[in-house]
C-alpha cells in the first residue's frame, strides 16, 4: 500500500487508510508500505485492528538505515539507507498495490509497479493516482489501473489479488513482447512447422505468452538475465522426459529453443482442467515425476491437465520445473496433498507457504473450514506420501 506520508491528513483520509489497511489483513494478505507517518501509519493500525492479524503481517521498508523510525505499527522495520530508491524496493518486495491520495513519491511507486507488471488499485478522491485511474500506462501492459471506489471493491481487488498467477518481473520490458511481435518471431523461427494463418494466442502469463498453431503448443518467455539458466536446466529435463514412456509422461514431451526468445514447444494433446481431488491420480503423477528425475515447485490445479485416460500431466513448464532432489520432492508432495484436498480453499496460498516453512501442519489446521487437526493431517499426508513412495508402485 502507496500514499501520502504527510502528518496532515484529513479525518477522512485517515479513517479510509485505517479501513484499507484492515481490509488487507482480513483478505489473508500481508500489509507491506513505507513504514513512516501519514497514510502508511494510519494502514499499519487499521491492519493490527484486523481479526485475523498475527505478528508479523505489518511490513515496512524505511528508506533511512534506523529502524527507530518506522511508525509504532509496523511489525517488520527493513532499513535500506536508499533513500526515495527504497520505492523500487518496496514495489519488488509487494504482490500488489492500493495508491491512496499521494503525491510524487507514490507517483514514482505507480509508475514502477506498472513496469514491474503489480496490479495496481485507486482508493481516495485526492492526489496523483486520480488523474491515473483506469488508465492504461503505456504499451508495456494491456491492463489499467483499477478503481476502488468502496470498500466492497477494494476486498474484491484484494481476493483476486489472492488468487490469480503474478507476473515474474524480468527487467523493463518495451513494447517488443506483445502478441504481434511474438506472432512474427514464431513465424519467422518455426516457418517449416508452423501451420497456416496466426498462431492463437491462449494466454499471457507470470513467465511468457502461450500460443497454438495447428497441433503444437509454443510458450515463449520474456527476455530476462534467468534465461540462460533457464535454457540450461530446461534442455536437461527434455533430455530426461525423453527416456519416460510417452504414455506414462507427467509433463508433454517437449523441446527447448534458444534465439532471440527462450521458447518451449509440444504436441497439443486432448484434455480437461483439474480442480482437485483424484489422489490416486496425484500419486501417480508424482510417483512419474520421480521417476523422470524432475520436480514442480509450485504445484497448484491450474497448472495440470486431465487427459482422457484419467492421468495428470503439469502444463507449467518453465522456472518451476526442476532438476530432482529430495527436500524439494518433499515440499512438492506437501502441496499436492493441499492440492487434492483444499485447492478451492480461501486460504490455499497461505497453507502452502506454511508448508514451506513449517515439518507440522499446524498452522493449515486452524484455517476456516479445515475439519481435521494437525495429527491427523499429518497421518492422512504420511499415507498419501507412503503411497507415492511405496517400491512396488510402477509409474503408469
Amino acid at each position: 500500500m502507496v500514499g501520502s506520508a504527510s502528518n496532515q491528513l484529513s479525518e477522512a483520509q485517515r479513517a479510509l487508510a485505517f479501513q484499507v489497511g484492515k481490509l488487507v489483513i482480513d483478505s489473508g494478505c500481508r500489509l507491506i508500505n513505507g513504514g513512516m507517518s501519514g497514510v502508511m501509519e494510519q494502514a499499519a493500525r487499521g491492519a493490527r485492528s484486523s481479526g485475523r492479524y498475527q505478528p508479523g503481517d505489518v511490513i515496512g521498508i524505511l528508506p533511512s538505515y534506523s529502524k527507530a523510525e518506522a511508525n509504532p505499527y509496523i511489525d517488520i522495520a527493513l532499513p535500506t539507507g536508499l533513500g526515495v530508491a527504497r520505492n523500487a524496493v518496496l514495489m519488488a518486495a509487494c504482490d500488489g498495490v492500493i495508491a491512496l491520495d499521494g503525491g510524487s513519491g507514490t507517483l514514482s511507486e505507480i509508475a514502477l509497479a506498472w513496469q514491474m507488471r503489480k496490479p495496481i488499485a485507486c482508493a481516495g478522491d485526492e492526489g496523483w493516482h486520480t488523474r491515473l485511474q483506469s488508465l492504461t500506462l503505456d504499451r508495456r501492459r494491456d491492463d489499467t489501473i483499477a478503481v476502488c471506489p468502496n470498500p466492497q471493491a477494494i476486498s474484491d481487488f484484494l481476493h483476486e489479488l489472492g488468487h490469480r498467477d503474478l507476473p515474474a518481473y524480468g527487467g523493463i520490458e518495451t513494447s517488443a513482447g506483445r502478441p504481434s511481435e511474438l506472432c512474427d518471431y514464431l513465424h519467422a523461427t518455426f516457418a517449416e512447422s508452423l501451420a497456416s494463418g496466426a498462431p492463437e494466442c491462449l494466454g499471457r502469463g507470470s513467465e511468457g505468452t502461450v500460443f497454438r498453431s495447428g497441433e503444437r503448443i509454443y510458450k515463449l518467455f520474456h527476455r530476462s538475465d534467468f534465461t540462460m539458466l533457464l535454457f540450461t536446466h530446461l534442455s536437461a529435463i527434455a533430455r530426461s522426459l525423453a527416456q519416460a514412456p510417452q504414455h506414462a509422461a507427467p509433463v508433454p514431451p517437449f523441446q527447448v529453443h534458444r534465439g532471440e526468445y527462450l521458447v518451449i514447444h509440444y504436441p497439443a494433446f486432448a484434455s480437461e482442467p483439474y480442480s482437485g481431488g483424484l489422489a490416486p491420480q496425484m500419486a501417480e503423477f508424482l510417483r512419474a515425476m520421480r521417476a523422470a528425475g524432475c520436480c514442480l515447485s509450485n504445484v497448484k490445479a491450474e497448472n495440470f491437465r486431465r487427459t482422457g485416460d484419467g492421468r495428470l500431466v503439469c502444463i507449467d513448464i518453465g522456472r518451476d520445473l526442476m532438476p530432482f532432489n529430495p527436500a524439494l520432492f518433499l515440499s512438492m508432495c506437501k502441496r499436492a496433498f493441499l492440492t487434492v484436498h483444499y485447492s478451492g480453499h480461501p486460504d490455499f496460498k497461505r497453507m502452502c507457504r506454511y508448508t514451506n516453512d513449517h515439518d507440522d501442519f499446524d498452522g493449515i489446521a486452524v484455517c476456516d473450514g479445515v475439519a481435521h487437526s494437525a495429527a491427523e493431517l499429518a497421518r492422512r499426508f504420511d499415507l498419501f506420501y507412503r503411497e507415492v513412495t511405496r517400491a512396488d508402485a510402477v509409474p503408469g
